[in-house]
């Protein structure tokens, strides 16, 4: 099988015969070229039904014609395509293994039934079904990494209702494809932030382009990685983007031309840019991509949804993402309320700080103690006299923040509130 912008081509008989029966086409797609036996005479015209009574007359005379089939890009293949792709993508909420995601979208059947409708709706285009779909067949591993990333996106946006035109949609397409450059040798396996993720992106977008996405996803691709964030001690991946544009998926991407494609007649896909849509769609690729990264370098799989829950909300309570999308994707995970809590009463507490930024709770995420990191001894809430003695560097929490280097540094008083509000219990 052959998989081009243009369509699918088959160059063996039992290939082509397989597909048609196995995704039950028969009756409902043609070919686009007839079929010629070796003096160049027709043997199957273009345009015609294929339907077991010509699935048996090519086989009845197999040997004595050039074996290529052409499928026309149909209506009911499209629809084939959409189903087999929309059905991949929904088993990776279904896997178990897959803990946070499961947990992002289980029992929550208000939101889900449109989930379905949502996905497949998203391979609109000619385009972007068969690029997807090549991806699917070829790929697996790398297909099931891209639908991860597109529910991960999605799902921030999914937990309510948001008045946007498309919001939806261009949420879940902006994860889908975001790292859609990055199959070669197992790449999207490893980190991506700082230079690595800017290189890889640059990429992403040519492919994003070629695939004729709308702008505001296009958008939120480019400008995704704005905020900055490291993962202390893992070293990001290395990425040359030539030996990238050589790799034959990559090549297969960038040559067709998204200009030349029709949008599916189930919905207009033309519209004017929609500045809200494209802010909802940029904050949700941001939240994905923190997510993504972090479940890459996470050795703890048992209690991974807890940690990284914690990380987020932290992040999301000091400002780094939209609490409208983080608070609704938290809520989600109501087993870890009191440790969702706790981490949301620290930031509300270090927020409160007199000198932005400067009032550090310690340690983190069970943090008994505040200090402030940047020694700011003319404050009124200094407490004199009780300096705390870091003796090993603090990485910045959810690895996105500010680090806290050995030294000493003056108690704050806002820790009485702390002790107030927080009791641990817990082990």
């Amino acid at each position: 099988m052959k998989i081009t912008n243009a369509g699918i081509e088959f160059l063996e008989f039992n290939e082509f015969r397989n597909f048609a029966v196995d995704y039950d086409l028969l009756g409902s797609v043609s070919l686009s070229e007839p079929v010629v036996d070796k003096n160049g005479s027709i043997l199957i015209k273009e345009k015609v039904a294929i339907k077991e009574n010509i699935l048996k007359k090519l086989e009845g005379m197999e040997g004595n014609y050039i074996p290529s089939f052409k499928l026309a890009m149909s209506k009911d293949l499209m629809r084939m395509l959409r189903m087999v792709l929309s059905k991949a993508i929904l088993c990776r909420i279904e896997d178990r293994s897959n803990e946070f995601i499961f947990h992002l979208y289980e029992q929550n059947a208000e939101r889900m039934a449109s989930l379905k409708g949502i996905i497949q709706n998203a391979f609109y285009s000619k385009s972007i079904a068969l690029s997807f779909f090549r991806i699917l067949l070829s790929h697996k591993e790398f297909f099931n990494h891209l639908a991860d990333f597109g529910l991960l996106s999605l799902g921030s946006v999914i937990q309510k209702q948001y008045g946007f035109k498309m919001v939806n949609r261009f949420s879940f397409l902006a994860g889908l494809c975001a790292d859609i450059s990055v199959s070669k040798e197992g790449l999207y396996k490893q980190s991506f932030f700082g230079s690595s993720l800017s290189s890889a992106v640059n990429l992403s977008l040519e492919i994003a382009r070629k695939l004729n996405l709308p702008e505001e996803v296009i958008s939120a691709i480019n400008n995704h990685g704005s905020n900055g964030f490291e993962i202390p001690g893992v070293i990001p991946a290395t990425v040359n983007v030539e030996d990238l544009r050589k790799h034959q998926l990559n090549q297969d991407l960038l040559a067709g031309s998204g200009m030349e494609d029709d949008a599916s007649d189930d919905e207009e896909e033309a519209g004017e840019y929609a500045d809200d849509t494209a802010s909802v769609t940029l904050d949700a690729l941001k939240i994905a991509r923190y997510i993504m990264e972090n479940l890459k370098t996470t050795t703890d799989k048992e209690h991974v949804s807890e940690k990284l829950l914690v990380m987020f909300t932290y992040n999301a309570e000091k400002g780094l993402f939209r609490k409208d999308l983080a608070d609704p994707m938290i809520n989600r995970f109501k087993e870890f309320d009191q440790a969702i809590k706790r981490i949301r009463t620290i930031a509300e507490i270090e927020n409160k700080c007199k000198f932005p930024t400067s009032a550090w709770a310690y340690p983190k995420p069970k943090a008994a103690q505040i200090l402030c990191k940047d020694k700011n001894y003319q404050c009124p809430w200094i407490v004199n006299g009780w300096d705390l003695r870091i003796i090993s560097p603090q990485d910045p929490f959810g690895h996105i923040g500010t680090s806290l280097d050995v030294g000493t540094y003056p108690k704050c008083a806002l820790e009485e509130e702390l002790h107030a509000k927080i009791k641990y219990t817990d082990s």
